[in-house]
């Protein structure tokens, strides 16, 4: 069902998936400001907002996503499963809802699709997640699809609106930064918006058939002392970090996926996300990131955490 009919935007119309998570909000904001309208599939109802059209249905509804595609020119795709009960159904969402919504894309004859993996899927072994992320981007490598497509893997996403950080600037207030595997792994990072910018630069489909790795621009990433270093205040303590090594977190991660198993919900930490929490190297590969005339990133770690963290006390969260 349709909520709200949205003009055509002065660049077009985009069809996105995941607009009511954490990166497709800013997505929106990101597109509407670049001049294009929005179609954005929902699963519950939406406030109405001008030059966004809202469609009801989720990745298992093929009537929606033909809705969603309708009159659109560029497909984004960003909605996933993060967690689930087993690695099945990771792959009956992340892989066949999207194998279905590119379908639908190629009857509705979309121009050119921006599909939001993961970083996950550089290590498939390591994680449910990861493997249905590697498995749903061979939908489009494997098939000659009647539209371009640019696969791109984001590393690390913070920024107003993330629940996950909101979790660890909490638990900085015990003075007390966790570090998954050990202190010394490296890790690429990227402010909300700035990455929602980027889909729109990649939207032009220069880079066809092209899987990239997308960051703050920080060569080598960041180790968790350069972030409790980026989130201290001047002449500040900072926090103790504390190393959770794998047979720590793994073992949590096994007791999690037991007790979801007998409730029948889903846990965050699994032991196979422990894996991917653990891993040591989760960096851009230069090979892979794009040299963009129309995008660079605004924020850098230090301005991007306070930008959160102004957000955060303004809605009165910290």
């Amino acid at each position: 069902m349709t909520e709200e009919i949205a003009s055509q935007g002065a660049k077009g119309t985009v069809a996105l998936t995941g607009a009511t998570g954490f990166l497709g909000g800013h997505a929106v904001d990101s597109y509407l400001d670049a001049g294009y309208s929005v179609r954005a599939l929902t699963r519950r109802e939406q406030p109405a907002r001008d030059g966004v059209t809202w469609i009801r249905g989720d990745l298992d509804d093929r009537a929606a996503m033909d809705e969603l595609c309708a009159g659109a020119q560029i497909l984004v795709h960003i909605a996933g499963l993060t967690k689930a009960l087993n690695r099945d159904i990771f792959f009956d969402v992340n892989v066949g809802g999207t194998r279905k919504l590119f379908d639908a894309a190629a009857e509705a004859d979309i121009k050119h699709v921006v599909y939001v993996s993961s970083m996950a899927a550089r290590e498939p072994l390591l994680s449910h997640y990861g493997a249905s992320k590697r498995a749903s981007e061979l939908v489009l490598t494997a098939r000659n699809w009647p539209f371009t497509w640019t696969i791109v893997r984001p590393p690390a996403i913070y920024g107003p609106g993330d629940k996950e950080i909101l979790k660890l600037l909490k638990a900085l207030k015990f003075r007390l930064l966790p570090a998954p595997g050990s202190s010394r792994n490296r890790f690429a990072m990227i402010h909300g918006r700035d990455m929602a910018d980027a889909l729109v630069a990649l939207s032009d489909g220069k880079f066809k058939s092209a899987v990239l790795e997308v960051d703050d621009g920080k060569s080598g990433g960041y180790t968790i002392a350069e972030v409790a270093e980026a989130i201290s205040a001047p002449g500040q303590k900072q926090p103790f970090i504390l190393p959770i090594p794998f047979a720590v977190l793994g073992s949590i991660g096994f007791l999690n996926g037991i007790i979801a198993r007998l409730i029948n919900r889903p846990a965050m930490l699994t032991m196979s996300t422990a894996r991917y929490l653990c891993h040591n190297d989760w960096t851009v590969r230069n090979a892979r990131r794009p040299h963009m005339t129309n995008w660079s990133p605004k924020f850098d770690l230090k301005a991007g955490l306070k930008d959160t963290i102004d957000w955060y006390r303004k809605n009165g969260l910290l």
